[in-house]
């Protein structure tokens, strides 16, 4: 197991006092919320499929509709895509 030592502002360590025992879990969810922002980047950017995005980011295409959504991003709709929303 790897060891990383970051540096965190006095108040935004006061922050997660609350989750100390959490950090782990803490971090992971930060970094699944990171790689869904990104993916949601390249996807809006055209440098991506719909379905290759949710690959990326590890979801299924009807939790990465629900992420997208969350995040203000409209997928562009196929036949496919309908009818699965549909099911």
């Amino acid at each position: 197991m790897g060891k990383t030592i970051i540096d965190i502002s006095d108040d935004k360590l006061a922050e997660l006092e609350p989750y100390k025992d959490r950090l782990g879990e803490l971090l992971l969810l930060g970094l699944s919320q990171i790689k869904i922002q990104e993916v949601l980047l390249l996807y809006q950017r055209g440098l991506l499929s719909f379905g290759r995005a949710a690959e990326l980011a590890g979801l299924s295409e009807q939790e990465m509709i629900r992420q997208a959504r969350a995040f203000g991003v409209v997928p562009r709709w196929s036949e496919k895509m309908a009818e699965e929303e549909a099911a």
